[in-house]
């Protein structure tokens, strides 16, 4: 699974101030030591020691230690502009195709970009202002996996005023909007499981 950021940039400066947003929600989180937002070196899974605070998150009540859990990032520039002019061109050869498919009786099928509209004029603007993208993906083994992905995806977008495209439902969010959203749905998420099925792994030292 995986969830996109649009933001005007980061760095090592926000660390800190993920690592406290992240405690207004009682998580507990420390990054590798290593990580620093740079996009050289820290492309790839991104190990996280998650400790949820006692008593305050039901579904962790019997887990009484650290937890090793993460996702993968990868970093890209981004250019509203230049993405505004591929899905125009995209738009364009597809009812290129449609028509040459009614002329030979085929039926008109939509495509995914015509299917899957582009951000609401609220993101717009800022979408405007963003010049990083980040691709963030992670795995339904850990079932933190899923809880640390969405509540760092809408902090970092909160702290840099970005904007969240998430794909599994095809939705555009603010961070204020994703931390209004995504707390209800990973409970949700995380109450499906029974106990023993709720799997996590201890925290035994930084790969």
């Amino acid at each position: 699974m995986n969830i996109s950021i649009y933001t005007k940039g980061f760095s090592a400066g926000l660390i800190q101030q993920i690592k406290n947003r992240f405690a207004d929600y009682k998580m507990d989180i420390e990054f590798h030591p290593s990580f620093r937002f740079n996009e050289q070196t820290d492309q790839g899974f991104l190990p996280i020691k998650l400790k949820i605070q006692p008593g305050s998150i039901a579904r962790y009540d019997h887990i009484d230690y650290e937890i090793l859990t993460g996702f993968e990032l990868i970093f890209s520039d981004y250019n509203f502009e230049e993405e505004v002019k591929g899905i125009q061109q995209q738009a364009q050869l597809t009812a290129s195709r449609s028509f040459i498919s009614r002329l030979f009786g085929g039926s008109k099928k939509k495509s995914t970009a015509e299917d899957d509209s582009f951000a609401g004029m609220e993101h717009i603007e800022r979408l405007m202002n963003c010049r990083k993208y980040i691709l963030l993906k992670w795995m339904s083994w850990n079932k933190t996996e899923l809880r640390i992905s969405l509540y760092f995806a809408a902090i970092l977008a909160e702290l840099t005023d970005g904007v969240i495209y998430d794909p599994q439902s095809g939705r555009y969010l603010s961070g204020q909007q994703a931390l209004e959203l995504f707390p209800s749905e990973v409970e949700e998420y995380e109450q499906s499981f029974t106990t023993e099925a709720f799997t996590v792994d201890r925290f035994e030292g930084w790969l």
